[in-house]
């Protein structure tokens, strides 16, 4: 009860400022920031994306197809498809468990293939997943 209202000086308003606070209150809100202010270019952030999800370099998925193709065979290649490459590790779906037991046993010399092929920083190990 010993409070006393604040009473808050209001700065008078010139023409320009006048118009814009009717309109917003007849619209029901200010009017819109400028939107493409805080816009950039997808291109500016890419490369930072690419080495968050662990490709570097941007290894091209037509490449690593015809690299697995050629250094695997035509008889292995039908049976196993590359999935996907991420930090280095590049996934191989194989149809068949006995085809995954055969390329278990080869996998370091399909890994040192595939590395010299497409190098050594883009592919650092090899799994393979029956599916």
């Amino acid at each position: 009860m010993g409070r006393k209202p604040v009473s808050r000086k209001v700065k008078p308003l010139g023409p320009k400022n006048m118009r814009a606070d009717i309109v917003s209150q007849w619209v029901g809100a200010r009017r819109p920031l400028n939107l493409n202010k805080n816009i950039s270019e997808a291109s500016a952030h890419i490369e930072a994306i690419l080495d968050s999800i662990g490709v570097r370099g941007g290894l091209d998925e037509e490449r690593v197809k015809e690299a697995w193709s050629s250094l695997a065979g035509e008889l292995v290649a039908k049976q196993t498809e590359p999935v996907s490459i991420r930090k280095g590790c590049l996934t191989l779906k194989v149809l068949q468990p006995a085809m995954r037991y055969h390329l278990e046993q080869l996998k370091p010399g399909l890994l040192r293939r595939l590395q010299s092929e497409l190098g050594e920083e883009n592919v650092t190990s090899l799994r393979l997943t029956i599916g």
